[in-house]
């Protein structure tokens, strides 16, 4: 695989990334019955904190060992783009979640 640095696709590609988790939160979410403020705020809250997983700014650690991640996007078969740093999905959270909640 070749690691190609392109800021500009990546800063797309993290939002619509986002956007799609942020979907599928909130329809498991309405499946399970919630509505209103209530699904939109469970919905930003539980996307921030997978987005910042996801963006290495929370710490993950499990049995003694530290994980840290590094998200690319694959184009095509044989590259993967990269932002030439940690990602910043979390920053995308809620402008995509008022887009989403038509606010």
């Amino acid at each position: 695989m070749d690691l190609k640095l392109d800021t500009d696709r990546f800063d797309e590609y993290q939002a619509i990334f986002i956007g799609e988790i942020i979907e599928q939160i909130k329809a498991k979410l309405e499946d399970a019955g919630l509505a209103g403020e209530n699904l939109r705020e469970v919905t930003g809250n539980i996307a921030f904190s997978i987005a910042c997983a996801i963006d290495d700014t929370t710490a993950i650690k499990f049995d003694g060992t530290e994980v840290h991640s590094y998200l690319t996007f694959l184009l095509g078969d044989n590259e993967l783009i990269h932002c030439g740093g940690s990602s910043f999905t979390h920053e995308y959270v809620f402008g995509v979640l008022d887009e989403i909640f038509g606010e």
